[in-house]
């Protein structure tokens, strides 16, 4: 990602147009673009008659709240692997020093 260049892309989110720039590419901008709308749109369905701003805002905690959810979710996860990556090297290392402990008998 650090050796892309930067692009503008056009993206319309609720129905307003913005000119973003980034390095992510289309892909990913487009894909930012459908959960921003899809965001909006459901934030919308439940808020009816509220400005434009507020629905937006709204939609913003919704995100920040699920981007949180799932950074503890990644962290918690990381910390499992971790737990089970020593449990492996510990049992690797008693395995080892077994081995040297009491070398095998030549055949």
């Amino acid at each position: 990602m650090a050796d892309r260049e930067t692009s503008w892309y056009d993206i319309t989110v609720a129905g307003k147009r913005f000119n973003i720039a980034s390095r992510r590419g289309e892909f990913h901008i487009r894909q930012v673009e459908r959960v921003l709308n899809e965001t909006f749109e459901e934030v919308s369905a439940r808020v009816q008659g509220q400005p434009v701003l507020n629905i937006a805002l709204l939609t913003a905690l919704n995100l920040a709240d699920e981007l949180l959810s799932l950074r503890r979710s990644h962290d918690g996860a990381n910390e499992e692997l971790s737990r089970r990556v020593e449990g492996l090297v510990t049992r690797l290392q008693s395995v080892l020093d077994a081995q040297i402990a009491s070398p095998a008998e030549p055949s």
